[in-house]
């Protein structure tokens, strides 16, 4: 495991922060350098999510490793190209519901990890208050993996500024939410069809909180999506506020949507065996 992370987390340093494939060339989401994140028109949008990710690998790499030439990598990116600057803002986007769900997945999978294993307190608290700001946007999915991964991490974190002090602490019903989702979690995986957009308790997605509109898109009058056994659910990058879900019921998904984050509730003691 430690040879395989000290691998992958070479291979980035020694490419100057891109992920390099056989041909020579980048990946095509694989660019974490500056040239292209700090100052190019064409990646402006991944600049935020790029830099929490490449500061995230490096972090983790140090703290499997025990190699500092890793965090050395994140000082620099920091220090010389604002990356902690970048991470303030990690999402480009128009209020709930907007964006793209594997990049909120990886968002917050990145966060739990950056955030544990930064040494400097100014850089955890900064961290600290820019995933709050993120988790206020995803709450109304009902998220259990999203809610346990950012009580576990964020839970008696406190930020302080000219304005005063804040606590970062989850707040509201988001452990009774939580525990709601992974209750109702359907154990038929079939991935039968779901139509709901002919329900009259739905509210349109307003057509700004998607680049190409919102058709097709909404959330119950209470604010938040459907619930779990509501919708066709396989992994927890999809979209919940997609209304018409699913599929001809030709196949079956697996439960590792239920079992991580049940077992990460279980190891952070959020809810008892």
């Amino acid at each position: 495991m430690r040879e395989h992370v000290r691998a992958i987390a070479d291979h980035l340093v020694d490419h100057n922060f891109q992920l390099v494939d056989y041909d020579g060339r980048p990946t095509r989401w694989g660019i974490f350098n500056p040239e292209n994140l700090n100052h190019s028109a064409d990646w402006w949008e991944e600049r935020s999510l790029n830099s929490l990710s490449i500061l995230t690998y490096m972090s983790v790499a140090a703290h499997i490793t025990g190699d500092s030439k890793y965090s050395n990598a994140s000082r620099k990116l920091i220090e010389h190209q604002s990356y902690d600057q970048n991470v303030l803002i990690p999402k480009t986007n128009a209020g709930p519901g907007s964006g793209n769900q594997s990049d909120d997945e990886m968002a917050f999978m990145d966060f739990y990890n950056l955030i544990r294993y930064e040494t400097d307190p100014k850089l955890q608290q900064k961290y600290a208050l820019a995933f709050s700001n993120y988790w206020m946007m995803e709450r109304p999915e009902l998220n259990p993996l999203f809610n346990f991964m950012y009580a576990a991490t964020n839970s008696g974190k406190r930020f302080e500024d000219a304005f005063g002090e804040s606590d970062l602490s989850p707040v509201g019903a988001w452990l009774g939410e939580s525990m709601d989702t992974l209750r109702r979690y359907p154990l038929d995986r079939v991935n039968w069809r779901l139509i709901n957009s002919r329900r009259k308790d739905i509210v349109p997605l307003p057509d700004y909180a998607r680049d190409h509109g919102a058709k097709g898109l909404g959330y119950r009058n209470n604010g938040k999506v459907l619930p779990i056994d509501e919708r066709y659910v396989n992994q927890w990058n999809h979209d919940p506020w997609e209304l018409d879900q699913g599929g001809d019921g030709t196949e079956l998904a697996d439960g590792g949507s239920f079992l991580l984050p049940y077992y990460m509730a279980l190891y952070h003691k959020f809810i008892e065996p």
